[in-house]
């Protein structure tokens, strides 16, 4: 239902106006004055406003000129605005249309021509929109953005966003920490045909619950100490669009019941609010912990682990899709050199086998800073050597690497085992899940060498 506020001096005709605006649909509210027009549009976003041109004090071509100038910061400067004028002021309207007016009626117009006016300026509104999104929908390059890559890896998780973009199915992306979560799920966007925008929110960014709340279902003007007015939240602005959430893992209970409102109900209420308001959304969320090991330890609630998990999808880390390092460090080196207005190096044989062999622990992350750095250490030369990368820090010996070494006395197997479980552990966040998958052994074996070797971690989680 599309909210219009109506700016006039005139009681009356206001309530007439409104009274008939109700009739086909609309929802409307009265100001009894641009001072008053103001004040409401700070603390409310509306679809449109019917203005009157003459009105005392300031008048509405004043009104129009501060709102279209940027003189009010809480209106959006695109809002259609209609001017009301008498019959015979009909030239000054004409001049309302020349600062910014997107049309002007008679107040003698009958129900019929006020309709389909403002139809017309609301159509226009969203045709722009829609407009711009396919503007940069043409600009971003390639069918899945930086998804670059042709390794049977990458090809499965492109095949299964053509598969469920389409679809309104949730989608629970997992992955480590820089393995490219969010693009796989700018992909989704891009391919599912929404036109809302994506928007995407991080339950671990926000420093407490009142925030994140605030962020995502919004909040309505008193709500809290610093609402000083109505705010859209995260699930609004994403209204006909997607919803990313990013460590969803981390948010708190009380918000996972909310979350799952949402999924259940597709509707929300403001934080402070009372009135449901319902969300065309599609909900993509992706976590690097262990949701379901969460679920068993009662962190997080199986209900809205079900709903989220409706299409499973693995983001694999760099070093398990090695083929796709040279392409996606081409691909980082030009739009570095692009940003830079360098030209793009080009790295020699042994410097590709020294990224190629490298494990990547900060993933596609990592690499894309990596390529950064070295546009800026290329000193406008076009070929990048070994010992460029390996002044980036990448070739030297860490991890499981180093516990690989033969020292002269022998091999202790007990302290090798143990060297290996710790750097599994380390590199899975200390989730014995995934560094059970690293290590290619059961959980049962692995929570058995971690009591054998007592490992002790204060991050340490349990996963049974």
């Amino acid at each position: 239902m599309p909210a219009i506020l109506i700016i006039e001096d005139d009681p009356v005709f206001a309530r007439r106006l409104a009274r008939n605006l109700g009739l086909d649909g609309y929802m409307a509210e009265v100001a009894d004055g641009p001072a008053t027009g103001l004040e409401m549009l700070a603390r409310k976003n509306y679809d449109a406003v019917l203005c009157d041109i003459r009105m005392p004090g300031m008048d509405g071509l004043d009104l129009l000129s501060r709102i279209r100038g940027g003189e009010e910061p809480e209106v959006e400067p695109d809002l259609p605005i209609v001017m009301l004028t008498s019959v015979t002021s009909v030239e000054t309207a004409v001049d309302a249309m020349r600062r910014g007016a997107s049309d002007y009626l008679t107040k003698d117009a009958g129900r019929p021509e006020i309709v389909v006016r403002l139809d017309r300026a609301l159509g226009a509104r969203r045709m722009a929109e829609e407009n711009r999104r396919l503007r940069e929908t043409v600009e971003r390059t390639g069918e899945f953005g930086e998804l670059v890559g042709e390794s049977p890896e990458i090809l499965r998780i492109k095949e299964d966003i053509r598969e469920v973009a389409p679809t309104t199915a949730s989608v629970l992306i997992t992955g480590e920490t820089g393995v490219g979560k969010e693009l796989v799920a700018r992909a989704i966007h891009k391919a599912s045909g929404r036109t809302g925008e994506f928007v995407d929110i991080n339950g671990a960014m926000l420093p407490d619950d009142t925030m994140l709340q605030s962020e995502l279902f919004g909040h309505e003007r008193g709500a809290f100490t610093d609402a000083k007015t109505m705010r859209k939240g995260k699930l609004e602005l994403a209204d006909g669009g997607t919803l990313f959430i990013d460590e969803v893992g981390d948010v708190s209970r009380e918000v996972q019941a909310k979350l799952l409102r949402v999924l259940e109900t597709m509707s929300f209420t403001r934080v402070g609010g009372t009135k449901p308001i319902a969300a065309d959304v599609r909900i993509v969320a992706a976590t690097n912990s262990d949701l379901g090991g969460d679920v068993k330890a009662g962190r997080f609630r199986d209900d809205l682990y079900y709903r989220l998990n409706v299409f499973p999808l693995e983001v694999p880390p760099l070093r398990r899709r090695r083929g796709d390092i040279a392409a996606l460090a081409r691909f980082f080196l030009g739009n570095a050199a692009a940003r830079s207005g360098r030209s793009v190096p080009e790295p020699d044989d042994e410097a590709m086998a020294l990224l190629h062999d490298y494990n990547w622990p900060g993933n596609i992350r990592e690499l894309r800073n990596i390529c950064e750095r070295l546009v800026i250490r290329a000193r406008g030369g076009s070929l990048l050597t070994a010992s460029d990368v390996r002044t980036c820090g990448v070739g030297e010996t860490a991890g499981v690497e180093q516990v690989l070494d033969f020292p002269e006395e022998g091999v202790d197997l007990d302290d090798l085992e143990r060297k290996l479980v710790v750097e599994a552990l380390r590199r899975s966040n200390w989730r014995q899940t995934e560094a059970a998958r690293l290590l290619g052994i059961s959980t049962d074996r692995m929570n058995n060498r971690v009591r054998k070797f007592g490992i002790t971690h204060r991050k340490w989680r349990v996963h049974k």
